[in-house]
């Protein structure tokens, strides 16, 4: 009896863990049949999404431990970089994360697989995905990226300082309501704002926008006119003469590239502290670690706007492609899936990346992300809002907007954030709109 017993408690065990295969959600290839392998997956991110990537994949690892992975963890900057020499050398990891900036220029390089095929295989289940964030991946015919999660612009706030203050910042911030409450945190705190700095368009996107341009540039150019791009920069220059708004020596002095030592939520002296971030709704769960750490309350309401309907828009996040290095395409799409897919990757995933782009998976885990994270539901609460009030997102780029960021925007952003600035704004907006002309039709 006692053996039988035993065969039985066998048997059951292992069709436990048979039905615990058949559970994750990796499409029609079966990972078990790739035998021994190893996955590269880059990304760029953080110290909470990087924890929470090596869970999902171990996970996946305990589920078929013939499949490993090489992680290639980065910061936002380290990241591009890297990708770019592992492109030149044809040695890029079988999966990596991107970005809808940069979407097109990698496609048109080469460097990323169609997985138009795998869809009509039905090894990648895209049903859960709306059309409208499924489209957000594709260039041209190709379907080259899906999206890891859905987001949008978010301002962080200081909440525990803005009641000390008795301050409300509203839902729908706009730009003059933005600068009263900017003006009088630093009169009475001497607490300031980083705002445009460094070689990113999504400030003067945003700004673009809000003046009724759905994007900033397209194939042509820019569609600000010099005095429209004029009016961006008087503004950065009247917050650095009223004091409120980091000039470039001040933003020298502290770390806005990890959120950890974010002056939003670190700072020894209140000179060397901001009052909010102009970050991305997926961004709240680690910004709210580091200030729960120091006693910080955080608020969320979107960017400062003329019209923060126009300007504001749902963002796909991050996105995961599969390379055409991959030496592993079928596995590596497999565990693509997984990633999109799976209630419990997404759970393990803690909806860092934004709230899962598959719906029905957004809703299913809701509970059990709420007890790891507490601000998934504060994130999704947001996006409903932005929702309501928001525009269709932008095109992707065209390829000459990263060399724009580079060589355009960080100059003019040097020139224009010092104190006694040798230029004018006009002269600045004039400079922006004939350079970036320029660029575009010679690039």
């Amino acid at each position: 009896m006692k053996k039988l017993l035993a065969l039985a408690l066998a048997a059951m065990l292992a069709l436990t863990a048979v039905s615990a295969l058949a559970e994750l959600k990796v499409g029609s290839y079966d990972p078990a049949s790739a035998g021994t392998v190893e996955l590269g997956f880059g990304w760029w991110g953080n110290q909470v999404r990087d924890a929470a990537t090596l869970e999902a994949m171990n996970f996946f690892t305990e589920n078929y431990p013939n499949v490993t992975f090489n992680p290639n963890a980065q910061n936002w900057t380290n990241y591009w970089a890297l990708m770019s020499t592992y492109s030149s050398n044809n040695d890029l990891p079988d999966l990596m994360q991107q970005d809808y900036a940069y979407l097109q220029q990698w496609v048109e390089a080469g460097d990323l697989l169609d997985l138009t095929p795998y869809v009509e295989s039905g090894a990648l289940d895209v049903s859960g995905l709306s059309e409208n964030i499924l489209a957000s991946g594709k260039v041209g015919d190709g379907l080259y990226a899906l999206c890891a999660g859905v987001n949008a612009p978010a301002l962080l706030y200081n909440k525990t300082l803005t009641d000390s203050l008795d301050i409300t910042v509203p839902d729908n911030i706009t730009w003059d309501e933005f600068e009263e409450i900017s003006r009088k945190i630093y009169e009475a705190r001497g607490i300031g704002v980083i705002y445009g700095d460094g070689n990113s368009e999504n400030h003067i996107t945003y700004y673009a926008r809000g003046l009724g341009h759905q994007a900033l540039w397209d194939a042509e150019g820019t569609s600000l006119t010099a005095e429209e791009a004029a009016g961006y920069y008087a503004r950065l220059m009247k917050g650095i003469e009223e004091g409120w708004l980091y000039d470039n020596d001040q933003i020298a002095n502290v770390n806005a590239n990890d959120i950890n030592s974010h002056p939003l939520v670190f700072g020894a002296t209140d000179d060397v502290r901001t009052w909010c971030a102009f970050a991305f709704s997926n961004q709240l769960s680690a910004f709210t670690n580091a200030a729960n750490a120091n006693g910080i309350e955080l608020g969320i309401t979107s960017w400062a706007s003329a019209d923060p309907q126009a300007s504001n828009y749902m963002k796909p996040g991050q996105f995961f492609s599969v390379t055409t290095d991959s030496k592993n395409p079928d596995l590596a799409v497999a565990f693509l899936n997984y990633l999109i897919n799976d209630p419990q990757a997404n759970i393990l995933l803690k909806a860092e990346r934004g709230v899962p782009a598959n719906s029905s998976v957004a809703a299913e885990i809701a509970d059990a992300v709420n007890e790891i994270d507490p601000t998934y539901g504060i994130a999704v609460a947001y996006l409903a809002v932005v929702e309501k009030c928001s525009s269709p997102i932008f095109p992707p780029l065209p390829n000459y907007a990263g060399t724009a960021n580079d060589d355009i925007i960080k100059r003019l952003s040097d020139e224009v954030l010092v104190k006694n600035p040798s230029i004018t704004a006009e002269q600045a907006g004039a400079d922006f709109v004939e350079s970036v002309n320029d660029l575009a039709a010679n690039y």
